[in-house]
């Protein structure tokens, strides 16, 4: 087999143009110096040139390479294992040695991966950080904001608020956005804190657990301010009565439910974590089951709100898309997810915490609070959960 690969070898190089590098070697024998070919790459000298004919290579053996021309007896051995934090981009063969580059997040400095600038508020990354090379932040440009540390984030230009039909109520900055409310003075609603959650998760909750054994006149005296017509109960589901209840009193400042005013005081503790990025908003929508939250609406949540008001806009998002599953469960099933990642460990907590109010034993503690006496006769809590 090696006799046939020399062949090969030796063969490949005799039909090329260009003559193979040269090298002078001592015959020790009778001491006469001798002009002879180097070996190709992939292969080591098994004979130097001299009285018995020209320089024979044999290929490297295994775990050793040649990348260059040479005259060396033997070959170099391939790289063990890369370094901490290091990839392997491609293995080691008989012409280059195993490649090895720092993961995504980190650059070479010296001979250690370390991670990326990450760029303050009020600057963007101008060039973005490589496997040999750090992150370029640069400050943010008149017209244009940053409000992260993110070593990825480019700075964003300010909302125009005229071109919405909007007046501006705060001028951009290199930290903020603009600020914008209508004509009348009123802010958009936008970027407030989403509490339906709450009234989804609960509503859902009451369907999953069969609520609809209850008559439905009885679930209807229950509920406050303006009733549903009772002529259309007999062609509707409880989801689709409790939907029905909620939409004919929106136009009130605040539907008083006790059950989701007490979701709502804890879900709105979670509008004030900072130091969110876009990566970490992009990387909650990713790890979410069902129907994804494409890329594009993360993006222009997170560029019409400030951070830490954008997770609630994205879950309520996200559950828009995915009727059929509850919040509580695809929270539990996100942060399965996030923590084999580089997630920071603050928003971790706040999404356990976050998925214990929507879990089936805090909904059943909101739904005795909104209809506390009305069904202890029913089979409320004999049922399996909505996604059991």
């Amino acid at each position: 087999m090696k006799l046939h690969l020399l062949f090969a070898v030796s063969l490949a190089w005799a039909l090329r143009e260009d003559p193979p590098p040269k090298y002078y070697h001592r015959d020790p024998a009778n001491s006469e110096v001798y002009l002879c070919d180097q070996c190709p790459p992939g292969t080591a000298v098994r004979r130097h040139c001299g009285p018995d004919g020209p320089t024979l290579c044999d290929p490297c053996p295994e775990h050793h390479f040649s990348e260059q021309w040479h005259w060396g007896e033997t070959c170099q051995y391939c790289t063990a294992v890369c370094k901490e934090r290091q990839l392997v981009v491609r293995e080691c063969n008989s012409t280059h040695d195993r490649l090895c580059e720092c993961s995504q997040g980190y650059h070479l400095e010296v001979e250690f991966c370390v991670r990326h600038t990450a760029c303050p508020p009020g600057q963007g990354a101008a060039i973005l950080g490589t496997p040999e090379s750090d992150t370029v932040c640069k400050r943010c440009p008149r017209g244009y904001f940053s409000s992260v540390v993110s070593a990825t984030e480019p700075c964003l230009p300010h909302q125009n608020c005229s071109r919405l039909g909007l007046r501006t109520t705060r001028p951009g900055t290199a930290t903020q956005d603009a600020v914008c409310e209508t004509e009348t003075g009123g802010t958009s609603s936008r970027c407030r804190a989403d509490t339906t959650l709450c009234e989804e998760a609960i509503f859902q909750f009451l369907v999953s657990r069969r609520l609809c054994l209850v008559q439905p006149d009885l679930l209807l005296d229950s509920l406050s301010t303006r009733k549903v017509d009772g002529r259309s109960l007999e062609r509707v589901k409880t989801m689709k009565l409790l939907q029905m209840w909620r939409e004919q009193n929106k136009d009130q400042d605040r539907l008083f439910v006790q059950g989701v005013s007490h979701c709502e005081k804890k879900v709105s503790r979670f509008v004030g974590l900072r130091n969110l990025s876009l990566e970490d908003l992009v990387q909650v929508m990713e790890s979410l089951p069902g129907v994804k939250v494409p890329q594009e609406e993360v993006h222009e949540v997170a560029r019409a709100c400030l951070f830490e008001q954008s997770l609630l806009q994205l879950l309520q998002l996200w559950k828009s898309r995915n009727e059929k599953l509850d919040i509580g469960r695809g929270l539990e099933l996100s942060l399965r997810k996030l923590r084999g990642q580089d997630v920071p460990q603050p928003l971790l907590r706040a999404l356990r915490k976050m998925s214990r109010i929507f879990n089936a034993a805090s909904l059943h503690k909101m739904c005795e609070k909104m209809f506390v006496g009305k069904f202890q006769d029913s089979k409320c809590s004999q049922s399996k959960s909505f996604n059991d």
